[in-house]
């Protein structure tokens, strides 16, 4: 099978690794030009994520272990040391890989809905730089179809599994429709971050952002279209929001009972405080205020450690499926391998057929030229059907490419020319 893949992962590599090797899109387009240049690639395709960096190829001969860490150094930004614990995946690993990762078993959050979008955008991203091939671009169409039945077959993406989507189920609960709240998130790293992002997703679009290094909460402000506010917060600014997050590094509380008492006084009507930090941001006291709650990650932990093993069971429902279909892909793939015969089949046949009709066209009346039309297309038709049938089912069951190499020797009409591409196809798919 022509078809070959490295990588980069959470597994593999630490993020300081991941960044360096991510592609911007526009390093991206112009790296798939760059390798789809090389004479042993017939098609190139990217998968850039914070978490994932992988290349995809349809090479003519597959490449070596060292010469595809050689690949991935020079077009990212990372060493040989780095690369050497890339993954080296070829044929129908490689599409299983594919097919896991568009599912979301691959993913550090099993199940995760986005990996699925970047799936499908560095597929048009490759199709649309004409880069891909027709092994690449079945492979990827397949893969986005998997991942889309998986989650529709199986309960795989379904409930929160990390603190941070877990807080934000709880404040849909508590407001219903998150749309158009305010909120105040306290805290610029990750968990941060990641709660953000899931916010955001919820519909959240009025940001106020504080940090201890102000820079950082500007970062995270400009990127959610935001206003920075004074660390720690101010009452005032707790006032203002709807919605309170928090996750940072101190080891004392951030927000007081005492500053939550005033802050209320100034504003009506319910108020979320999500404590994502450990140790905890807040005082514990604040839940007693009036129509205040406050919720922190041990009050998580249960539902996320439960939702995990309910996805984890559907994890192994989800791998028979996948199994399921790279058997399919690899199905149509040895079938396909006699593309070339077949093509040229048909094309001489159809160059023979027309010559016919033409050559004897005077022996019938012209009211008869169309039924012959017909008649020579059904025939032809009928004929390499046949053909068709017996040259897939030696590929596919008797993993033969001989009868596709007689077929092509016997119809050639150009024997310097189309016979020896077709023929050097077929022998590119024997070494595989």
């Amino acid at each position: 099978m022509r078809l070959e893949a490295i990588g980069l992962n959470h597994t593999t590599s630490s993020i300081d690794v991941r960044d360096r090797a991510a592609m911007t899109p526009d390093k991206l387009k112009a790296t798939l030009h760059e390798l789809v240049q090389s004479d042993n690639l017939e098609g190139v395709l990217i998968l850039s994520t914070c978490n994932r960096t992988e290349f995809y190829f349809s090479p003519y001969q597959h490449t070596s272990a060292a010469g595809l860490r050689e690949m991935l150094v020079e077009h990212t930004g990372i060493t040989p040391e780095e690369a050497e614990p890339a993954y080296i995946l070829r044929d129908a690993k490689a599409v299983q890989h594919l097919f896991r990762v568009s599912a979301g078993l691959d993913s550090q959050l099993l199940g995760e809905v986005q990996i699925l979008a970047q799936v499908k955008d560095a597929y048009h991203a490759a199709l649309d730089e004409h880069t891909t091939n027709v092994v690449l671009n079945k492979a990827f169409l397949r893969a986005i179809e998997t991942g889309k039945s998986i989650r529709q077959e199986t309960e795989i993406s379904r409930g929160a599994v990390s603190v941070a989507s877990a807080s934000v189920k709880m404040a849909e609960r508590i407001f219903g429709e998150l749309a158009g709240r305010r909120v105040l998130l306290v805290g610029a790293g990750q968990t941060a971050r990641l709660a953000a992002k899931y916010l955001t997703t919820a519909g959240i679009d009025r940001w106020a952002v504080c940090n201890r290094t102000r820079e950082n909460a500007q970062v995270v402000a400009d990127l959610l279209g935001g206003r920075v506010v004074d660390f720690p917060p101010a009452v005032e600014d707790l006032a203002w929001a709807d919605l309170i997050v928090t996750a940072t590094s101190a080891s004392e509380p951030v927000i007081t009972h005492a500053q939550m008492k005033l802050a209320k006084k100034k504003r009506k009507g319910l108020q979320l405080l999500l404590d994502l930090a450990v140790p905890r941001d807040s005082d514990p006291e604040i839940r007693d205020l009036r129509d205040m709650y406050l919720y922190t990650v041990d009050d998580f932990q249960d539902l996320v450690k439960a939702n995990l093993k309910a996805r984890e069971a559907e994890a192994e429902r989800a791998e028979e499926l996948i199994k399921e279909r790279v058997a399919e892909f690899t199905e149509w793939y040895q079938e396909n391998r006699v593309a070339p015969t077949i093509q040229q089949l048909q094309e001489t046949l159809e160059e023979l057929r027309m010559l016919e009709v033409k050559r004897n066209a005077k022996k019938f009346h012209k009211t008869d030229h169309e039924q012959v039309e017909l008649f020579s297309k059904s025939l032809m038709r009928k004929v390499v059907s046949l053909m068709i049938s017996n040259l897939k089912r030696a590929s596919l069951e008797e993993d033969d490419l001989g009868m596709a190499k007689a077929v092509a020797r016997a119809v050639s009409l150009n024997r310097n020319g189309d016979l020896n591409d077709v023929l050097k196809r077929l022998d590119d798919e024997l070494s595989h």
